[in-house]
């Protein structure tokens, strides 16, 4: 894969991937502290609100039944009208009160089944409570005498009343306990996986990067190789893949380079072995036109010396007989009464008698 990459994106590949890494980093802390957030935010504005909720549920149903005993109290000890008119209407306060904050945790716990099952078990059982109070209240107002037994069926209703807050109480805790479980665990794991994925990210990077040096040095490696070879005489070319990278464009070239010169130098050895050949030819036709030379020269100067010796003889007998002439040339043919210059001219005489 790497070859198929240029030096640039090679030179970034490392960078990118330590990039690409920190942004997964990033994202994965920033998904870490949304998670703690809901989780906080669960505990805070949820469940402390709902387990609150279910306090303060616990704490008015409460007031309200010391409300209806200090009522029947009050009743029965014959206060005034008008303050028991008012403990009365404050008492119906409170149970609309509580109506409300029944109906408040109610919607805000539908989606939540468990605890909807636990607010409207409450609900119930407080209805029926605030029912008896009011079978109670009315029965003080005509008997005092049966205010008495029939408060013992509202002590009842609110002893199921207080034990379904209760566990409405309880389950609010126990899912508020559980929401900090969850959230101390969510952030033990992002406390784990955050430095490991920094470990990772620069475990990767470094691979990378040596992956890229590993592959940069082998192609620098080989063409430093080949230029070896080169400067050695060594002409042969290796056979190995090349990338797409200026690296292996300059290896390509310099194997192409190789070649070209390898068929420049076969091309030179054959003109070398084809000029031999042919020297060798003009240089065997050359001797045979020297030796026909030497011979037509050689037989012309013995045509020459043969003529010489010819003309040699022939001067050698005119020599012979000349001096054969002059032993036979005679003075007495002079005399004393010749006049002068007589005996050259008997001279010259005899000389054209011995030429004729």
């Amino acid at each position: 894969m790497l070859s198929k990459l240029r030096i640039g994106p090679k030179l970034l590949l490392a960078p990118g991937v330590v990039l690409i890494l920190l942004l997964v980093l990033s994202i994965g802390a920033y998904a870490g502290l949304l998670r703690q957030h809901q989780r906080l935010e669960e505990m805070v504005q949820l469940r402390a609100v709902r387990l609150k909720a279910a306090d303060d549920l616990v704490i008015s149903a409460h007031k309200a039944h010391a409300e209806a005993y200090q009522l029947l109290t009050w009743i029965n000890a014959s206060f005034s009208t008008a303050r028991v008119d008012a403990l009365l209407r404050e008492l119906h306060a409170r149970h609309a009160a509580l109506d409300s904050q029944f109906a408040r945790l109610e919607m805000s716990t539908q989606n939540q089944p468990a605890e909807q099952r636990y607010v409207a078990l409450s609900q119930a059982a407080y209805g029926l409570y605030v029912k008896a109070v009011a079978d109670v209240i009315e029965l003080s107002m005509a008997d005092h005498s049966m205010a008495a037994n029939a408060m013992s069926k509202a002590e009842r209703s609110f002893d199921v009343v207080a034990q379904r807050l209760d566990e409405l109480a309880r389950l609010e805790q126990s899912l508020s306990v559980n929401a900090y479980a969850l959230a101390e665990s969510e952030f033990a794991t992002l406390k784990t996986t955050m430095p490991l994925l920094v470990a990772v990210s620069i475990a990767l990077s470094l691979l990378v990067s040596l992956q890229v040096r590993r592959a940069l040095l082998r192609e620098l490696h080989d063409i430093g190789s080949t230029a070896s070879n080169l400067a050695q005489g060594n002409l042969t070319v290796q056979q190995r893949s090349y990338g797409r990278d200026e690296i292996a464009e300059t290896a390509r070239t310099l194997d192409g380079s190789i070649r070209n010169l390898n068929a420049t130098l076969r091309n030179i050895l054959s003109s070398a072995q084809t000029i031999g050949s042919a020297s060798r030819m003009i240089a065997a036709g050359t001797a045979d036109l020297h030796i026909n030379g030497l011979d037509n020269a050689t037989q012309q100067k013995l045509a020459l010396v043969e003529q010489a010796a010819m003309a040699a003889s022939s001067l050698q007998q005119q020599a012979v007989d000349l001096s054969e002439a002059v032993a036979k040339f005679k003075l007495d043919d002079y005399t004393p009464a010749d006049p002068p210059g007589a005996p050259e001219r008997n001279s010259r005489k005899h000389l054209s008698a011995v030429r004729n």
